[in-house]
């Protein structure tokens, strides 16, 4: 039954009259209270009483952190005691030094200060769009700490600093008026969005925490890791396991063997004062640890980036709609164990009982930080000071591998010790990589300096200018897993069976995924360095102009910019070249003739799609959308020269019929309320379509397959080439390898690359993201029609991550490149452009 018919919403909170008089309520500015059902306020809205709130109220402040990738200002409401607004300045310097540890004398020095500074929580909503809760309860969180008056939120409000913080704005827009469209209430449904929640990367806008590729995500990240630097971050979502509430941890294994155990264990106990306020307030349905797929494994979504930084990092996953729903019987979530404590009553639900929970967790939360509120800043000050002390002396990580296979030697090896430091050569092949790299560091917060003169690092001479990044700062769990391997244990859920898939990625160093080039410096040495000035990104400019590097992500931006602008030459170094002509840089070709792109995108969007079309941006590659509907009217090569198809372009199984609708049926077409252009966007890539690719490429057309669409193109247009991971079945047919065999979830893998005509520049060895892709082989393995441009050579490709059967890869092709009548497709099986951050392979 629903929480109303029990419970008075909120019902545990006595407000004074008073305040309430003086704060204006949700529903007297909406006319709607917030979560009503089939109600949904959209972020101007919800901007707009903020504002309002900060009229009504002194302990408001609302500020913007910074423009959306689609323009929209983005908040962040600061909440507290009149006073400690009055005093903001001091308050947030003082979070940062507790965070940077440096600043004082000793242990009595830190503690001092920290009977007056207050602790700061970071509280956010809205990052994944389409899962509303987390963005209503902003409007509800701000409306109760500014108007209560009762002793806890008192205490609260002396004690902290909230900062709520509005993570998707462009999304919530989106979402809200898309709900909101149809006039009838009971009509309205957050199916069918026609376009992603973020203006490139929908969904995976929490996949981007450590690239800082997103102007939202560097809003963010500046807040928490060079301004704020809070104690405590809550990151809401919305998808709690079946049958259940609220997931809150703590998570389950494994955890990241780079993070600080302090933060593990504070992550674990701010999460079960979550739990325990739930359950005496008589709210069941919590769930935590092997409950749900959760884990802190990975670095990169908005909460799991904290632990790095020597933050407590709280994520919940919480049930609800706008429309009433009902929270099925499920057997195996009704029988009380460690992990569903309380079970929830099935029944009826509505959006407003699951926003009693957010509010609850978020004063859970909150009456921990002002509770333990020493405790939290001098373990955020002893986190920190153990990143610097560990790299001031001899440390080693314990590697799941390297201590299974060497046992005490694993941690005693001193080859095997942690860097004390990196240095980047400036004259390495690609600088352009290079610099991206150090700003995505420097976007999260590490202190990263530049030689001032000559110096021998390990032997080698590095010019001034290298980039040096001290291990000895508090942000080296960060640092050791930007630079270092991942090392996932085997993780099955029984000895013989099937893996247990990690959160996201189990593999991602970043340094590997760009190709830069470092010394792992493991002695003290000194240096003479400065400070690295502003950011290291290069604007797209005119022309190509100075002596470039053999190798360097940046020529494209320079070669492109000239292109667009429709100039007849382009300039390279004291070289003039005419429009149409090659250019060699080094081994790299160039070719001056603007090429017409097409990118496959689809109704609803692709974050593939999307991620591709910011890269191409990012390089000025000038290009346009191509939705299935259109590719199927054909006349494809009088239009475009090269047609991009990332992963899931392709479906496995394809359709002969018509394109239907978003989800392959066409009961949405004729909906009034889609603007025709949206309409008309909508379909699959159907057997005709994959027919007009077909012709193109026959025609003198270019295809780029990647991924699943790489292999699902095989058959339908009959190249030469079949998987290499499967097996025969039952039948003798080939089926694709068990994961029992052959599981490579989202791991850095290494690829030879023979000398071959798209090698360009590249070394021998590259470094790419595997995310359970394809591997092929030549039918006829003799006689290969084609070139092979990309082969693993080893039996033990694995890099970074967790590649189970690894040794199945040997020999198999990763990149091939098919000639098709008068064009060629080009097949890339790994994921070459992952989430923009591996330029050494989609450059």
């Amino acid at each position: 039954m629903s929480l109303r018919r029990t419970l008075p919403l909120f019902a545990l909170v006595t407000f004074a009259v008073s305040a309430r008089a003086q704060v204006t309520t949700p529903k007297q500015f909406f006319g709607h209270e917030v979560c009503e059902d089939y109600w949904l306020a959209n972020y101007d809205q919800l901007v707009s009483y903020w504002q309002k709130l900060d009229e009504d109220s002194d302990r408001i402040r609302i500020q913007s952190i910074g423009k959306t990738e689609e323009g929209r200002e983005q908040y962040m409401a600061i909440i507290s005691d009149p006073s400690n607004l009055r005093d903001l300045e001091r308050h947030r310097k003082n979070s940062r030094k507790f965070a940077m540890a440096r600043d004082f004398k000793d242990q009595l020095d830190a503690e001092k200060l920290a009977k007056t500074a207050k602790t700061v929580v970071w509280i956010d909503g809205g990052l994944h769009a389409t899962e509303v809760l987390g963005a209503q309860q902003l409007l509800e969180s701000a409306y109760q700490l500014v108007s209560r008056n009762d002793a806890e939120n008192k205490r609260i409000l002396k004690d902290c600093i909230i900062l709520l913080v509005h993570a998707n704005p462009d999304g919530m827009d989106l979402v809200s008026n898309w709900y909101m469209r149809r006039t009838d209430p009971k009509t309205r449904s957050l199916s069918g969005v026609p376009r992603l929640y973020q203006k490139y990367i929908g969904h995976d806008n929490n996949r981007d925490f450590y690239a800082n590729n997103m102007s939202e995500t560097r809003n963010m990240n500046r807040i928490l890791y060079k301004e704020w630097s809070p104690q405590i971050l809550y990151n809401h979502h919305q998808s709690a396991p079946a049958g259940t509430v609220m997931f809150i941890p703590p998570f389950r294994n494994p955890f990241s063997y780079h993070v600080d155990p302090i933060i593990q264990v504070a992550t674990d106990t701010v999460a079960m004062h979550m739990h325990n306020r739930l359950i005496v307030q008589g709210l069941g349905g919590t769930v935590m640890r092997n409950a749900a797929n959760y884990s802190t494994w990975w670095n990169g979504g908005l909460r799991t980036t904290t632990y790095y930084h020597n933050m407590i990092g709280i994520l919940t996953e919480t049930y609800g709609s706008p429309n009433p729903t009902t929270i099925p019987f499920l057997n195996n979530r009704q029988v009380p164990t460690t992990d569903i404590p309380k079970p929830v009553e099935p029944g009826e639900w509505h959006l407003r009982d699951s926003l009693r929970y957010e509010v609850e967790a978020n004063y859970a939360i909150l009456d921990f930080a002002s509770r333990y509120r020493e405790r939290l800043l001098l373990d955020t000050y002893q986190a920190a000071k153990n990143a610097i002390d560990r790299g001031n002396k001899d440390t080693w990580t314990r590697y799941s591998s390297r201590v299974m296979a060497l046992g005490a030697d694993a941690i005693k090896k001193p080859e095997l010790r942690d860097a004390r430091m990196y240095v980047l050569p400036a004259d390495q092949r690609d600088p352009g990589s290079m610099r991206w790299f150090v700003d995505r560091l420097m976007d999260c917060g590490v202190e990263v300096e530049q030689l001032t003169a000559v110096a021998t690092v390990n032997g080698r001479s590095c010019p001034d200018g290298s980039y040096v990044i001290r291990c000895n700062q508090a942000y080296r769990p960060h640092i050791l897993d930007m630079f270092e391997f991942q090392d996932h244990p085997n993780d099955f859920q029984f000895p013989g069976g099937p893996p247990i898939p990690p959160y996201d990625n189990a593999g991602y160093t970043l340094a590997f995924q760009m190709g830069v080039e470092f010394d792992r410096v493991l002695e003290s040495v000194g240096l003479d360095t400065g400070p690295v000035s502003g950011t290291q990104r290069i604007p797209i400019t005119s022309q190509i102009t100075g002596q470039r590097s053999l190798y360097d992500l940046d020529t494209y931006k320079r070669v492109n910019a000239t292109l667009n602008t429709g100039n007849p030459a382009t300039i390279i170094g004291n070289n003039v070249y005419p429009r149409g002509t090659t250019a060699a840089i080094g081994l790299r070709k160039l070719f001056l003739t603007k090429p017409r792109i097409a990118l496959w995108d689809r109704y609803g969007g692709s974050m593939t799609s999307g991620w591709t079309r910011w890269v191409f941006e990012q390089f000025g590659f000038e290009h346009q959308l191509v939705f299935p509907p259109e590719i199927e009217k054909g006349g494809l090569k009088d239009r475009f020269d090269v047609i991009v198809l990332p992963s899931g372009a392709i479906p496995g199984a394809v359709r002969e019929g018509g394109g239907g609708g978003p989800g392959g049926g066409d009961e949405q077409t004729g909906d009034p309320t889609i603007p025709a252009e949206w309409r008309a966007r909508m379909g699959s890539m159907n057997a005709k379509a994959i027919a007009e690719l077909k012709s193109f490429s026959e025609n003198g057309g270019h295809i780029i397959a990647i991924g699943d669409s790489a292999q699902n193109l095989l058959k339908p247009l009959g190249l030469p080439l079949e998987s290499a991971l499967t097996e025969p079945g039952p039948d003798g047919t080939p089926r694709r390898l068990p994961n029992t065999k052959f599981f490579v979830p989202g791991s850095v893998l290494k690829m030879y690359l023979p000398n071959s005509e798209l090698k360009g520049g590249l070394t021998d060895y590259v470094d790419c993201m595997f995310d359970n892709s394809p591997a092929f082989r030549w039918i006829t393995p003799g006689s290969a029609p084609g070139t092979t441009v990309a082969i693993f050579d080893t039996d033990k490709p694995l890099r970074s991550g967790w590649a189970w059967g690894q040794e199945i890869l040997k020999d198999t092709i990763a990149i091939a490149d098919v000639p098709l009548g008068k064009g060629r497709v080009v097949l890339f099986g790994p994921e070459v452009l992952f989430r923009g951050q591996p330029t050494q392979t989609f450059t």
